[in-house]
């Protein structure tokens, strides 16, 4: 990844963009952030460093969008984390998996998290968002992005996996 770029890994739902992003993770320790694998049919958040879980989804109706019911305590302490992380090492690579309509249609989940990265994207760290294919163009347009390159999962698994 060159310095100061933002990475757009952009691909259809479903088609194994975290499971990809887990495999990278265990062959780079300078990654951070969080993932957001599917458990035991639940959407979870993986924080990488610890590879604890946090719950993304939850029965109240606190933070919602469509048919999904979103944990707002977990989303504030993932972003928490991450924001702590910008801070650090300019040499590490932060993933955030996923954007989606709840950032860019509600302003709500990672929304304030994205404004904040991109902000200081300019010095460091490197991001890498995952973004649904759907919504990489007002992703684009609402975060008002700029030297960033947008990757699908079959070039990001032949850039970043398949020499390992």
């Amino acid at each position: 990844m060159h310095k100061s770029k933002i990475y757009i890994l952009s691909d259809k739902k479903g088609i194994g963009k975290t499971t990809s992003l887990q495999k990278w993770v265990k062959i780079n320790p300078q990654l951070k952030g969080f993932l957001t694998p599917i458990v035991n049919g639940k959407r979870m958040f993986q924080i990488i460093e610890t590879n604890n879980y946090l719950p993304m989804e939850t029965e109240s109706k606190e933070l919602a969008i469509g048919r999904y019911l979103f944990n707002k305590k977990s989303f504030e302490t993932v972003t928490q984390m991450a924001l702590k992380l910008s801070s650090g090492n300019s040499n590490q690579t932060i993933i955030i998996d996923e954007i989606g309509p709840l950032e860019i249609n509600k302003n709500q989940g990672f929304h304030y998290l994205v404004l904040k990265l991109t902000e200081i994207a300019t010095n460091n760290p490197k991001l890498l968002f995952v973004v649904r294919e759907s919504c990489l163009q007002d992703f684009i347009t609402k975060y008002k992005l700029k030297n960033f390159e947008v990757i699908n999962l079959k070039d990001f698994n032949h850039k970043f996996l398949a020499n390992n």
